[in-house]
């Protein structure tokens, strides 16, 4: 009986956004210059059209994010957060932001719709607001890759085919297997 009460707990609790996201995108608006920045929040990140609506996290390394909200509270459904090795500033080559893929349509379910052709050519455009600019966003494409891929290790965007620029990589798991990824290449414009 009790993991029956937990198992339905965890299920109603992974899939609903942290508390207070609704609020903060309603603070972020179009006062970017005005926005109350929380620790460890380096953007936010907006793709047209679809759910991804997030602040982006940085911690010192890959896993506190994973279970922790904006505010540091824990929370199951943890955060969207950038890959702790890249500039807070998006100045690499290639900067990897990860999500879970939650049911609902929450944090980054709407990746995997990337594999659409339709999808894709419907929801390209998009903005990431940091604390100082904002940069245009333009899904290029969506992939299926392996949670060991070399570009999670190396943060390159060689052999990517996507040429040169700036890029991010937004970056889920698939539900056909435990190390299969699925992402969309993202370009980044000032």
């Amino acid at each position: 009986m009790a993991l029956s009460i937990y198992t339905i707990y965890d299920g109603i609790a992974v899939n609903r956004e942290p508390d207070g996201i609704l609020q903060l995108r309603e603070q972020i608006g179009d006062n970017v210059e005005v926005f109350a920045w929380p620790d460890g929040m380096v953007a936010w990140i907006k793709i047209d059209g679809t759910h991804i609506d997030y602040p982006v996290m940085q911690g010192g390394d890959n896993k506190w994010y994973l279970t922790h909200d904006y505010l540091g509270r824990e929370v199951m459904s943890g955060s969207v957060f950038l890959d702790y090795r890249n500039r807070q500033d998006f100045s690499d080559d290639l900067s990897i932001i990860y999500g879970h893929r939650m049911n609902n349509d929450l944090m980054f379910s709407d990746v995997a719709k990337y594999a659409d052709s339709e999808y894709l050519a419907e929801h390209r455009q998009g903005t990431l607001r940091t604390p100082s600019g904002e940069y245009k966003l333009r899904v290029v494409v969506h992939k299926i890759m392996s949670a060991e891929d070399k570009v999670y290790e190396e943060l390159e965007s060689t052999g990517l085919g996507l040429g040169s620029g700036k890029f991010l990589l937004l970056s889920t798991c698939n539900r056909s297997g435990r190390m299969k990824r699925d992402v969309i290449m993202v370009e980044i414009k000032k």
